[in-house]
Order: structure tokens, then sequence, then C-alpha cells
């Protein structure tokens, strides 16, 4: 979903010691990517310009990685238009225009709020050759936007909230429908920081976003007007970031499993209890199960209803089995908790609610499994719903030191929280964070651009696809999930690297089929080609 081009160092020559911030479990030894609210990303710039280097260089650092970035991407294409602004991401589109020049491309452009007022912009304006410079209200724009094969946005960035003016509507609007659209750091009509947008916004293929990732543009209100997203690095240092709201994982988080030496054996690996799945339900028993299995887990015993137990025994050979007594439909039965309790001390980690089916049996399930395994626990689907009536069982795992990882949709993670899908969806970072806070349990918001919270850190995941819109998806990541947590790897580390391998499998499949074809099997069988 995010590609993250280290473009400023490739294309610019930048070669600069940086500090990492914060570094922890997950970040240690490499270069951070940020999500930032705008005030954050202001503050980042001010230390690079006071530290190392200034905001003009930044600026064209920035013209050139998004320059070198469309000219790779132009395809035989031969027009573009770039759309500026007066401020400094206008500034940005001049470096920009300039080199597309340079490299042969017959560019035009567009001043859509008349001359540069800042500055820095006005250096590179004058850069620029006046004969390839036209106002958005002479007719040679209005042609030239009809005929660009290529339009890069560069208006306002991060300057835009409200409602677009109605010249800048009018400019978008003659842009050619079949020009490949770019949009520079944040598309013209989107706020930045919140994600809202304007319906008659710049509505690009790609959107090269500069240095950090927006805040704004990882909620669900904009994900579907942004394009696709890649992340250029300009040179601002990890130092320069103290304030941000979230770091984005990246390919570091697939290589979470941990390495196979040969003196391994299958207990190396760890034990997994996998308490999952009902007569209706069967299918995210063994979708849970085999996608565990496939990331490593050493030993996984799958705990399902009786009728459960039948139905996959034929099929899956490689997990072991605890049959649960059961009630007439299917669901597991009344003293399923002891059955669970003879095997629960010898586990290395607990993943329940998958296909339990949201019963009182369940609840109580859960309810046990959460106070009695001192192992972590991860619990998914039907085993929120059940604890959302006792919720203080959480805070009460976390005071005796135990280890809980949570997996809710939006609409599980309301029903836990309080709030409504949309609060939730507003700022899925501060949902997520104040309730891992408040609870001391890892957090797992799923959706796209998935959040995990551990109480101190937020990382938001980058991969994935529509792919996921399937059942059976969140079935796969639980497993996992509880796969990497069995194996050994931190809670925050294995949901983030989770979610990451997750949303790979998913891209790794829309390589070589359509989106709506994906099945979950198919996330698990695709697993082999991560970690």
């Amino acid at each position: 979903m995010i590609h993250a081009v280290n473009a400023g160092k490739k294309s610019v020559g930048l070669h600069f010691s940086c500090i990492p911030a914060k570094q922890n479990d997950i970040t240690e030894g490499k270069k951070m990517s940020f999500v930032v609210t705008n005030s954050q990303m202001k503050a980042a710039e001010k230390r690079c310009d006071e530290r190392y280097i200034t905001y003009s260089e930044m600026m064209k650092n920035a013209g050139n990685a998004a320059a070198e970035r469309i000219i790779s991407l132009c395809g035989g294409r031969k027009r573009a238009a770039v759309l500026c602004g007066s401020g400094n991401n206008g500034g940005a589109g001049f470096v920009i225009a300039r080199r597309l020049i340079e490299s042969g491309l017959e560019t035009l452009v567009v001043l859509a709020n008349g001359e540069p007022k800042t500055e820095i912009s006005r250096e590179y304006f004058a850069l620029l050759p006046r004969e390839n410079v036209v106002f958005s209200d002479d007719e040679r724009a209005k042609t030239a936007l009809a005929g660009a094969e290529i339009c890069v946005d560069c208006i306002f960035g991060t300057g835009f909230h409200g409602e677009l003016p109605e010249k800048i509507v009018s400019l978008i609007a003659n842009v050619r429908e079949n020009a490949l659209k770019i949009a520079v750091d944040v598309p013209t009509g989107v706020n930045s920081d919140t994600g809202e947008y304007d319906e008659r916004c710049f509505r690009p293929d790609r959107t090269l976003v500069i240095a950090a990732m927006k805040r704004g543009l990882i909620s669900p209100a904009c994900v579907d007007v942004i394009g696709e997203t890649e992340l250029l690095d300009i040179g601002i240092c990890d130092d320069c970031y103290e304030e941000y709201s979230a770091v984005l994982s990246d390919e570091s988080a697939a290589r979470v499993i941990p390495k196979r030496l040969p003196s391994a054996n299958k207990g190396t690996f760890g034990r997994l209890l996998n308490i999952a799945g009902s007569l209706c339900y069967s299918g995210a028993a063994a979708m849970s199960t085999k996608s565990a299995l496939r990331t490593g887990a050493g030993l996984c015993t799958l705990a399902a209803p009786c009728s459960v137990v039948k139905i996959l025994g034929a099929s899956i050979h490689e997990t072991t089995y605890l049959p649960l007594p059961e009630t007439a439909d299917g669901f597991i039965g009344e003293s399923a908790a002891e059955k669970i309790a003879e095997i629960l001390p010898r586990m290395n980690a607990v993943c329940v609610g998958c296909g339990l089916g949201n019963s009182e049996n369940t609840r109580i399930l859960t309810e046990f499994v959460l106070k009695n395994a001192d192992c972590p626990v991860i619990v998914d689907a039907d085993g929120i719903n059940s604890i959302c009536g006792n919720i203080n069982v959480l805070r009460e795992r976390t005071s005796a030191g135990r280890i809980t990882v949570l997996t809710p949709h939006p609409l599980e993670f309301s029903r836990l929280c309080g709030l409504s899908v949309a609060e939730i969806q507003r700022d899925r970072i501060k949902a997520a964070s104040d309730f891992s806070r408040e609870y001391g349990a890892v957090v797992l918001l799923k959706g796209a651009f998935t959040v995990i919270a551990d109480g101190s850190s937020v990382y938001v995941n980058p991969t994935g696809s529509a792919a996921l819109a399937k059942g059976g998806s969140g079935d796969v990541l639980a497993g996992i999930t509880a796969a990497l947590l069995c194996q050994g790897v931190s809670a925050a580390k294995a949901a983030a690297g989770a979610a990451y391998i997750h949303g790979r499998a998913a891209e790794r499949l829309c390589e070589k089929m359509p989106p709506h074809a994906v099945l979950a099997t198919d996330l698990i069988d695709a697993l082999y080609t991560l970690g």
C-alpha cells in the first residue's frame, strides 16, 4: 500500500549521520518512517533547518526526489503540466518542473494562486524559463491541462482545510481524464491532519508523500481518493522528529519469524493452543490453525467442539486436537474450561475466539483463559465480543504481568471501548493508543492502515489491499500473530510483524489475480514467500 523510497539520498546525494528517535524493540538499528500531524512535520523541518540542512535544501531535495519518481513513471508520455500554489508545496513543484524540462518532457507550470509568496519558493521560481509558466486564468492553462499526459499537483500540500476555492475546482476539472495524475505530499482538497476532503479534490493515481506519512492520509476518510502512496526520503534525520503520532512499519517487520538453527526441534518453536471453531464456523478454526502452522508454530493444538474436530481431523494433519464438549447446535459446551485447564500450563501462547460464536459459554471460557493463562493470549473475534461486559479482566491480567493481544475490527472495538465506529475511524491512532494505555493490552486495530498500539508506542501497517475485504482474512491474521507469540516474539513486534506479513501476502497475490478473486486460504498458501 505504501512504498518507502529513499529517493532523497539516492537522487540528491544526501549522506547524513542520523540519530535514531526513541528506538525500541521494533525499530532498533534502522532508519524510521514516521506518521505525523502538520504541526509535528513543521517542528521536524525546523529542527532539520537548525541542525542539518536548510529549508531551501529540503525543498530542493523534495522536488528532485519527486521529479525522479515522476520521470520513472512517465512511460513514454511527453507532455506534463505542473499545478503550483503560492506556498512551499508550489516551490517543490518549481523544482519538479525544471527537472522535467531538463529530461525532455514538454512541461508547463500553471500558477494556481498567482506568483509564489514565500522566499524559498521564489528562489526556485526564478530558475524556471518564463515561457514555461502561465497563470491559471490564461487560456493556455486550460489548453495545456486538456492535453497534458501527466498532471502534477503541487497546489496546497499540507496547507488545505475547509472547502476548495472555485477557481481551484475549475482548474482541477480541466485536467485530462486519462492523464497520469500525481500529487506531491498531499492531494489538493485533502486535509493532511484529519483526512477529510472536498468532494471536488484532486484525485491522483499516486501520491508522493514527502519525508513522513501525514496522519490524515491513513484515515479511512480519504484512502479511496489518494491513490497509491509512496514515501520519499528527503534527508530529514530521525532525531528531528521529537514528536510524532506513530511509526510506519517497513519490510524489516516481515523478518520477525525466528531463524531455525540446525539443532532446533519442534519444541524450540513453542506450543500453541488455538481455541476456535463451531459447527457453523469450522472454517475459522481451520484457517487460524493452518496460518499458525505456516508461520512456524512448533506444536499446535486445536481445541474445538467435537463436531469441528470430526470435520477437520481428516484434512489438517499437522495439528493435534482437543475435542471440547458442545451444545446441540455445535457451539462449545458448559464444561469446556475444564478440558482447557488440563493443558493450559504447558502452552507458550493461546489464541481464543476465531469462530467460537458469541455465547455465554464463550464468555466463560474466554474469561477463564484470560484469568489463568500465564503465557501470552491473543483474543480475536467472538472472544473480544464475549468480554465486552467484563472488560476489567484485561486490566487484572495486566496487573498480574501477563501479556494480552487484541485483534478487533472497528465494530468489535466499538463494543469493547464504547466509542462509535465513526469516532474510532475518525482517529484510529488515538482510539487504539488510549485503550492500550488504559488496559495494558496490545491492540491491533484492523482495517486499511492497521494500527498497532502497545501503550507506549504506536505503529501503522502500510501493507495490504482490498483483497483482504473478505471473510476469513481476520482468522488468518490471528493465526499468524499467535504463531509469532508462541515462538517468543514480543507482543508488539508479533502484532506489527503479523499485520505486515498478512498485508504483504495479499499484495503478492494481487500481482497474479484481481483482488476480488483472492481467498483467505490463498493468503495461507502465500505465507511461505515471506519472512
